[in-house]
């Protein structure tokens, strides 16, 4: 299996010395209370002093002005989800649709091959006919990849590029140091998996650690959460649902909005399994018994989570523009889709276009469709 590898591939400046980023942090603070220009500031000797200061009296957002780019490899998908469903970041992750899956437990690979083979078939009866049959099967490969990526770990390995800011990756590494005392010895296997993961990150990046830049909240990582969400639509929302992994793995993109994972971590898959509409009647029944055979001691990524989603009413507008589309992916389509089914019975603010493509709002789409228009809602695939 691949091992993780954490490179420093960019930062603000190209600085790469703490110290030098905690300079340049403590001349970002220095014009607060000044009168000189930065490149003044540049030229001052550190007040060791004053820089203490700053950091001890929680003036801690001047360390967000160094952003550091981190290409990861490696890391579990699991671990990657946590760090996307923060806020302050840019992640670029390897596609499980526009890439093969590599690195995968044998027994895992041997049922995402099987799928890709019996779902091609499938989605060729349905994909819509295009002028370059080549680039058709591409089309048609692409979704069956995406789809049979169900099968594999939540833990599979994989890449991506991600920005955070200085502030922000000591607040991660200090709740990443907590988790990891309070699960590596849990007989949850999930959290103990997960718990591992973070001690190998904080081992290549505590060097980036600062002291006194610790988590000074109580609000720990976002994506594990531990209170009741009530069921609300109005210009704030609140909502409840199941989605896989997979899913959730996509809704994090949109970062202005709140989502957390409250039930269905453990073995066995409790909440049962997602199945894409693309799989026969005749063989659902293998779809989820080859998933119960991974769940007795894995988390596949078609394993069903109870989420809790919030947000405004403005930000999920902008992720129904994205998501109620033919160029998302099938899952998140159709559970945007419900969503604004709800919202609609009590929000009638954008009246019928609250559940049509924005391609049908008027709304030019700078891709070409090949479902078009309100195809793009009633494709199974």
């Amino acid at each position: 299996m691949m091992v993780m590898d954490i490179q420093l591939i960019g930062s603000t400046n190209n600085i790469k010395d703490k110290e030098e980023m905690k300079r340049f942090s403590y001349n970002c603070g220095r014009i607060c209370y000044t009168e000189k220009d930065f490149e003044e500031l540049k030229e001052e000797i550190t007040n060791e002093k004053l820089m203490n200061g700053m950091i001890k009296s929680g003036h801690h957002s001047i360390f967000e002005h160094i952003s550091l780019g981190f290409y990861m490899m490696g890391i579990s998908k699991a671990l990657a989800m946590v760090f996307n469903n923060e806020k302050q970041y840019a992640t670029s992750e390897k596609s499980a649709r526009y890439t093969k899956m590599a690195d995968i437990e044998p027994v895992q690979n041997e049922k995402y091959e099987k799928w890709m083979e019996l779902l091609i078939p499938e989605i060729d009866k349905v994909y819509p006919s295009m002028g370059d049959e080549k680039k058709r099967n591409v089309a048609i490969g692409k979704l069956a990849k995406e789809n049979a990526r169900y099968m594999t770990s939540v833990f599979t390995p994989t890449k991506m590029a991600h920005t955070v800011n200085l502030r922000q990756l000591n607040f991660t590494l200090d709740e990443f140091d907590k988790y990891n005392e309070e699960n590596k010895n849990s007989k949850d296997l999930f959290k103990r998996r997960l718990a591992d993961d973070m001690e190998e990150f904080i081992s290549q990046t505590e060097k980036f650690k600062i002291k006194g830049l610790e988590n000074q909240t109580d609000r720990g990582l976002s994506l594990f959460n531990k209170r009741n969400v009530e069921i609300h639509f109005g210009d704030v929302y609140s909502t409840i649902y199941l989605m896989s992994f997979a899913g959730l793995a996509q809704a994090h993109r949109h970062r202005t909005i709140n989502y957390n994972i409250s039930k269905g971590l453990e073995l066995d898959a409790p909440k049962g399994f997602f199945i894409p509409d693309i799989v026969p009647t005749q063989l659902r029944n293998e779809w989820v018994n080859d998933l119960y055979e991974t769940a007795e001691s894995d988390y596949p990524q078609a394993q069903l989570l109870e989420v809790n989603e919030r947000g405004i009413i403005e930000d999920f507008r902008s992720k129904a523009f994205l998501r109620m589309c033919g160029h998302a992916q099938w899952e998140i389509m159709k559970n945007t889709l419900n969503t604004a089914k709800e919202y609609e019975q009590f929000q009638k603010e954008y009246g019928e276009n609250s559940l049509k493509p924005k391609c049908e709002q008027g709304i030019k789409c700078p891709s070409p469709c090949i479902w078009t228009g309100k195809k793009a809602l009633e494709r199974i695939v």
